[in-house]
């Protein structure tokens, strides 16, 4: 039988005291209630003079919850269950809210379980109000179609399967609203619900590349993908269609990254193997009568770096590195983008992408995308911080 949320017994264990006065410099004390506590996870804060500020009912100190820890060793997270921290966990900044949220009830702590992330986004909206104790518990009886439209989303019993059954990772803060804004897509539903193992990274991919693409595009991510392998992707794919003219049918057989990569990697050669030079100075031309001028570099050139400084340069770069740089005359016209080629230490392509008015480092790739050394991409870095 699960353990009892609200423990009844009071002692001397029941409240953790922090002496916040050498860090603050002025004498103050953190006093939270443990789960030990009839009333865990609440806290106040004292002086010499009383009390001087108490908190609400999912407010939180302003101190991670694994952080509390007084003199003595004792913490506040001890003694709350495994299943609970384990929640926890999945939102560290929201971490003691989620925590005395379980406390609430046992119909807290069975939807925390049940459905994490719908417990996560139930928790964030109460934040929001904020809610008392007593609110919190009528939103708890509520029906999961009607606690999903509490939290912004639509009520349906299909999107609560979804939820249900979407394995996390920790989110960050500004992700929730991500969440949110995606499982409100019906495009990204219907994509979603014929996916068997359901992760928060799929969210992750298909807000990074804005738009399902096709059927088995899903298959590319689990839940051991990185943020770099998910910018990975969405380069790939952005790239593929580039030099495809947007013809997706490149894209419809694919269910695996090798098979990405191999689908890449042909269009790739096919792009580049233009024959003659003549060729590419056809192409180049039809390029300046579709873009106009070549821009002018933004970052200046140092010594080992170069800008490239014609449409036919950007066609032999991709020719000569055999990877697909030559197909971004688009995004070169647009300014979103500029090439570089570094010389020494080593034979790299260097693009650079302006986000918030600011340049910064796109990609650097070797022959073939290869990825360059640490001491060529640290002096690519500093290059372009100065």
């Amino acid at each position: 039988m699960k353990e009892s949320v609200l423990k009844t017994t009071p002692s001397a264990e029941s409240q953790v005291v922090f002496d916040l006065s050498v860090i603050l410099n002025y004498q103050i004390q953190l006093v939270v209630q443990t789960w030990y506590s009839t009333k865990p996870l609440l806290w106040f804060s004292q002086n010499d003079d009383g009390i001087v500020a108490e908190g609400r009912f999912l407010e939180a100190p302003g101190l991670p919850l694994f952080t509390l820890e007084d003199e003595m060793g004792r913490r506040v997270s001890d003694g709350i269950p495994e299943d609970i921290l384990a929640v926890t966990r999945l939102m560290p900044a929201m971490d003691f809210e989620l925590a005395q949220a379980c406390a609430a009830s046992e119909a807290a702590r069975e939807l925390a379980e049940s459905s994490p992330l719908l417990f996560i986004l139930l928790v964030n909206h109460a934040c929001s109000q904020p809610l008392s104790i007593d609110e919190f518990g009528q939103l708890l009886a509520l029906k999961r179609t009607a606690i999903l439209e509490r939290a912004g989303l639509p009520a349906s019993k299909s999107l609560v399967r979804l939820v249900n059954r979407m394995e996390l990772s920790p989110l960050l803060p500004w992700e929730l609203e991500d969440v949110t804004r995606s499982l409100a897509q019906p495009e990204f539903l219907q994509l979603l619900r014929h996916h068997q193992n359901l992760h928060l990274n799929h969210l992750r991919f298909l807000l990074r590349q804005g738009q399902p693409l096709w059927p088995g595009m899903l298959n590319l991510v689990d839940k051991h993908s990185s943020a770099l392998d998910i910018t990975w992707l969405c380069r790939m794919i952005r790239d593929t269609l580039n030099m495809a003219a947007g013809n997706m049918h490149r894209l419809n057989r694919v269910s695996s990254r090798q098979e990405l990569q191999e689908a890449h990697d042909q269009l790739v050669e096919r792009f580049n193997s233009m024959g003659s030079e003549a060729k590419r100075k056809a192409h180049a031309a039809a390029l300046a009568q579709e873009h106009g001028v070549y821009p002018e570099p933004p970052l200046p050139a140092i010594d080992g770096i170069e800008p490239l400084e014609s449409w036919l340069e950007l066609l032999d770069e991709g020719s000569f590195m055999h990877h697909c740089v030559g197909s971004y005359d688009r995004f070169v016209a647009l300014g979103e983008v500029f090439i570089y080629r570094m010389m020494e230490p080593e034979r790299l392509t260097i693009s650079v992408e302006r986000r918030n008015n600011t340049w910064v480092i796109g990609e650097v790739r070797g022959i073939r995308n290869a990825n360059p050394s640490h001491a060529a991409l640290d002096f690519v870095r500093r290059w372009v911080e100065r």
